[in-house]
């Protein structure tokens, strides 16, 4: 009996160092200072460099401010003109002159990338002149012209999202650009139809109340003319409403707002279409 009671008197001693142990520890980890997560933060600004060999990226949000970024191992990106699937591209899909808001982290003043985020600068307007051959875009808005260069790579979207070539972008046209600034030069990455077409025989003008209406097959459609609406003719874009004549084979691009058909550009029909003007309710692509 007096052994039993000696182990048992053993076994409860032990259990007990172990609780007062395990108690000790739990109450050094509490005691311990816990370190914050610091919340990710975000600078916007224009790309300036890339090193993706040195895992380094520049942007600069105005002209005296700039940050330098280290790209971290699992940095995400996600950008405007890639190939890939879902556009995320990395480091070296990277360019000069892109707009960009970047996520990151700032560790004692070094600091990390976790994702980038290419942002669209988009310009709307009128294209007041477009040469391919010699890379210019000249776009009118708001009474300013704005000159941008004309890469040959630069993307064409036409109406109902088909893509298209340069070709297909005319004078008077009223087209959405995306464009970049490297080295702070206007640069267009891609350029987008936004209005609608119809093809018909002028049959009225209302030089008072602004409007034209045009027939196509058995289909007429009334338009209210833009005060900045371009006419042309004999090649210009300088045209009036005054000019137009009566059983003109006229195009027409124009905004349904609500119901209404704004015109924003009239322009005659190529000779090949003319001949079939009443039978065409859309205009084809390329004119």
């Amino acid at each position: 009996m007096m052994i039993m009671k000696t182990t048992r008197v053993i076994s409860w001693t032990a259990v007990g160092a172990a609780v007062l142990t395990a108690t000790a520890a739990w109450g050094d980890a509490a005691n311990q200072p816990v370190i914050p997560v610091k919340p990710e933060k975000t600078y916007t600004g224009t790309v300036v460099s890339i090193d993706p060999k040195e895992q380094t990226l520049s942007v600069k949000e105005w002209a005296f401010s700039k940050k330098t970024f280290n790209l971290g191992n699992n940095c995400t990106y996600s950008l405007l003109f890639t190939t890939l699937e879902n556009n995320h591209g990395n480091a070296t899909d990277l360019r000069p002159g892109e707009k960009v808001a970047v996520g990151y982290q700032n560790s004692h003043g070094v600091l990390i990338a976790d994702r980038i985020e290419q942002l669209p600068v988009r310009l709307m307007g009128t294209v007041a002149m477009i040469d391919p051959t010699n890379h210019v875009l000249v776009m009118h808005r708001s009474g300013l012209d704005q000159q941008l260069d004309l890469p040959a790579d630069c993307i064409v979207m036409l109406r109902n999202e088909k893509p298209g070539t340069l070709a297909e972008i005319h004078p008077g046209e009223h087209v959405t650009v995306v464009y970049e600034l490297p080295g702070d030069t206007p640069t267009a990455r891609e350029i987008e139809q936004t209005s609608k077409v119809f093809a018909g025989t002028l049959t009225a003008i209302d030089l008072g109340d602004k409007t034209v209406k045009a027939k196509a097959l058995f289909e007429v459609k009334k338009f209210n003319v833009a005060d900045n609406c371009v006419i042309a003719i004999n090649g210009r874009i300088a045209g009036r409403l005054s000019d137009l004549r009566m059983n003109d084979k006229l195009v027409f691009d124009y905004d349904e707002i609500n119901g209404v058909n704004v015109v924003n550009r009239i322009a005659p029909a190529p000779a090949e279409v003319q001949t079939n003007a009443n039978m065409m309710t859309t205009y084809p692509t390329g004119y």
